[in-house]
């Protein structure tokens, strides 16, 4: 399923028993710590996490969670995931998070293309009819890009603690017919590239 998504940086596939290592580093990493999760959640630790998320993945479809992973195209090395909590196939509805996991691809590129195949496995794919996420208050660079395409319905305030205080949780989200808009309206600009690719067809 995540193997049919395929950008011009970045393409989605399937986790599997060698990547543990690398997503359990992510979950630990500081820095995504203080700006998109935070790991102290995990009950067991990062590895077991990890391990838990892929025994979940063992379900293509009907499975309230799907992890995926992303991978440069030039060099097929992961250098992120993006995962579907929450998910009601009744509703077609789930919760959508991604990551940058190496600090050398959080660049202006690797990003905005993974948001967009994480949007184009949602409705694309996976026949979503609404997606929605959590950005926490301080990640300028996200809020920036789910303010592009997506819908702001609300913010939760002092809804996560951090050190001996609480950060907000800013919620985005966006409806298939809005994923559809967007791609035509930023077909000859910034998404020109990739309707010529075939990427997104006309």
């Amino acid at each position: 399923m995540f193997d049919s998504v395929r950008g011009i940086y970045c393409a989605l596939r399937r986790p599997n028993i060698e990547d543990i290592d690398t997503i359990a580093r992510w979950l630990d990493d500081p820095y995504l710590n203080s700006t998109v999760f935070d790991s102290s959640t995990y009950v067991n630790g990062a590895k077991e996490q990890a391990m838990a998320w892929l025994e979940q993945n063992a379900t293509v479809y009907g499975a309230e969670s799907l992890l995926g992973l992303v991978c440069s195209v030039k060099s097929g090395k992961p250098i992120g995931m993006v995962w579907f909590n929450n998910i009601d196939w009744k509703s077609r509805t789930a919760d959508l998070r991604y990551l940058v996991g190496e600090e050398a691809y959080r660049t202006s590129v690797f990003g905005p293309e993974i948001a967009l195949l994480s949007l184009q496995m949602a409705f694309q794919v996976m026949n979503l009819h609404k997606i929605y996420g959590y950005v926490l208050s301080g990640n300028e660079d996200s809020i920036r890009l789910a303010e592009f395409g997506g819908i702001k319905e609300g913010v939760l305030k002092n809804y996560v603690p951090v050190g001996d205080g609480w950060n907000d949780y800013h919620l985005y989200a966006m409806f298939s017919d809005d994923f559809r808009d967007f791609l035509q309206k930023h077909k000859e600009g910034v998404l020109r590239r990739h309707f010529k690719k075939g990427i997104f067809q006309e």
